[in-house]
């Protein structure tokens, strides 16, 4: 009689047994949702959370209340009970399934069929990211993740991240194939700068972060910018007016003088006429903090605005000396140059606001 009532309550959850319950198949929810449930009371020999598995969102909704629903489920006197009372533990899944993503049937599809399983890494159930491994021509491996919860594709290889409604996952691997093709010589020439030279700024770089500030002297750094469609960085280098004037007519000629078949330090030494300091970055030997706020990056902006008088040559960071400036009464503006004294040695200063 117990077959016939679950059969007529439940017709897609089909079980093996009853005593104990070894059921597959689909229930429905109270909104109607129809979800997967195997159940297997054989493992743990009573009614409990851990007999049912089923979809991500269904499980986490179980595990969140076991407490409260292993009491209510060792309280069930049948299998039939016990189903009874799971579908009415499931107010709300519908809820989080949809939250999941429209596009897992497709991304799972895709890692079937095209992608391949062996390209993922990592899955993380919490916050439903898949990690997926690329490698370049150099043998880089790159990391490009799948986000469900917000249906968009992102890596480390580009800065924005890309809407599964637009692209399906293996275009959007094959774009960034050509990507890193395009990218694997301004990666060679940004991985030697960051294996000996001083590289200040971006203190943990990306790879799409195709930029490096770097240590010259002791009062002069330089901005390399480098980009796949040029053979050779663009080189500016900050510090005193005075000095930095002639270091950076030597840069200019850059275009020039670049070696592909020299290293990055060779090529820089030889075009600025000076010794770069070493790989390890030392405070002490270089000054480069700035005179207001005593940090050397503030809110991602370098201390890149230097005192004229060469004895001084303290440098600032543009915000804080502009707001150090307007501070004070002796200040004149002309159109948007703030004209000033150094904080420092009470030199003139000027900046632009």
């Amino acid at each position: 009689m117990e077959h016939v009532e679950f059969y007529k309550r439940f017709p897609l959850l089909v079980p093996e047994t009853l005593d104990p319950l070894k059921a597959d198949g689909y229930i429905e929810t109270p909104e109607g949702e129809r979800v997967r449930i195997t159940i297997d009371a054989s493992t743990h020999g009573t009614y409990c959370v851990d007999i049912v598995k089923s979809t991500l969102e269904v499980e986490e909704l179980l595990q969140s209340k076991k407490a409260e629903l292993d009491v209510r489920f060792q309280q069930c006197a049948s299998g039939l009970s016990f189903v009874k009372e799971l579908q009415h533990s499931l107010a709300g899944v519908s809820t989080l399934q949809k939250k999941i993503s429209q596009f897992y049937g497709q991304i799972v599809k895709e890692c079937d069929e095209q992608v391949g399983w062996d390209r993922v890494e990592s899955f993380d159930k919490k916050t439903q990211i898949m990690r997926l491994k690329l490698k370049d021509a150099a043998g880089r491996e790159h990391s490009v993740y799948v986000d469900l919860s917000s249906n968009v594709f992102s890596s480390n290889v580009e800065e924005n991240s890309v809407s599964m409604e637009s692209t399906k996952l293996t275009r959007y691997l094959e774009t960034l194939e050509e990507r890193c093709s395009h990218l694997v010589e301004s990666w060679d020439l940004l991985d030697d700068i960051d294996s000996t030279l001083c590289v200040l700024q971006p203190q943990h770089p990306k790879r799409h972060e195709l930029w490096r500030r770097i240590a010259v002297t002791s009062l002069h750094t330089a901005l390399i910018d480098v980009s796949p469609d040029r053979s050779f960085p663009k080189l500016t280098v900050y510090g005193p007016r005075t000095t930095t004037l002639p270091l950076n007519a030597r840069a200019k000629a850059v275009r020039t003088l670049w070696s592909p078949t020299k290293s990055a330090r060779q090529n820089i030494e030889c075009i600025l006429q000076c010794t770069l300091p070493s790989a390890v970055f030392d405070h002490k030997d270089i000054k480069l903090e700035c005179g207001v706020c005593f940090a050397f990056v503030c809110e991602k902006e370098t201390a890149d605005q230097v005192c004229a008088n060469d004895v001084c040559a303290q440098p600032f960071h543009r915000t804080c000396l502009v707001q150090w400036l307007k501070s004070k009464e002796d200040t004149r503006q002309s159109f948007t140059t703030l004209f000033g004294k150094c904080p420092y040695c009470g030199g003139n200063i000027t900046v632009g606001s």
